[in-house]
């Protein structure tokens, strides 16, 4: 496990861990992209664009260049979509971090720091569902600090704080792409107890077809505190 410590977030780190949560995001579009291209919808649609294309052009160079610039405009639209998620959540809880997370004594929000540096984020505050759960939310770690334990120990320094505040359980959502992710939460002790969808903005009757699975796991907090999971505070 890499040397580091979990502290509470402070003002001073407001430029960092808008970064951290941006590179994160921004890392998820491309596997995105992939997924849906791999969707039947996706790849029935493009097959028959195909043929029309060629139908007209009579020429199967023109009908595949055809589908490759349809496929850049998709990975567009995609982007575009992914980058509306980013500028609201960067504009709602995290453009007032502080507000959202620690002026309440059930939510918080930590850093990672390592190598004198933050290279970790987590917030967590009560569950929408159910007053008994906490969230989960934000967990980011920096790619070149990933595999070291750090997002192991945010997710453990969440759930001490949950059971610290008499919460039954820490719940969190992650796509169906962000594969690492779901299996961070899994060794770490969450289980996924079900699974919705997520539309991606595009503003296009794409979406009636395309979506993205968002897999939601839970914690449940034993009833007598597991022994050797103290963090650094």
């Amino acid at each position: 496990m890499a040397s580091c410590s979990i502290r509470r977030y402070e003002d001073s780190d407001y430029e960092t861990v808008r970064d951290i949560f941006t590179a994160g995001m921004i890392e998820v579009h491309s596997a995105i992209v992939v997924y849906m291209l791999k969707k039947i919808p996706c790849i029935l649609g493009l097959v028959f664009v195909l043929c029309i294309l060629f139908i007209c052009t009579s020429s199967f160079l023109l009908a595949v260049l055809g589908i490759l610039l349809l496929v850049v405009f998709f990975r567009h639209r995609v982007n575009d979509g992914c980058n509306q998620y980013i500028l609201s959540s960067l504009d709602s809880d995290m453009k007032y971090i502080h507000q959202s997370y620690l002026e309440s004594h059930n939510s918080c929000f930590w850093v990672a720091e390592s190598d004198g540096c933050i290279v970790g984020i987590v917030g967590c505050c009560p569950a929408s569902e159910t007053k008994e759960h906490l969230d989960l939310r934000r967990m980011s770690v920096l790619k070149t600090y990933r595999g070291r334990g750090i997002g192991k120990l945010l997710c453990r320094t969440v759930i001490d704080f949950a059971r610290q505040q008499g919460y039954k359980a820490v719940v969190l959502g992650t796509s169906i792409v962000q594969v690492p992710a779901q299996r961070l939460y899994e060794s770490t002790g969450f289980m996924k107890y079900k699974e919705t969808s997520f539309k991606i903005p595009l503003n296009s009757v794409i979406n009636l077809v395309l979506n993205l699975p968002i897999y939601h796991y839970r914690y449940n907090i034993p009833t007598v505190p597991v022994e050797g999971r103290a963090c650094m505070m």
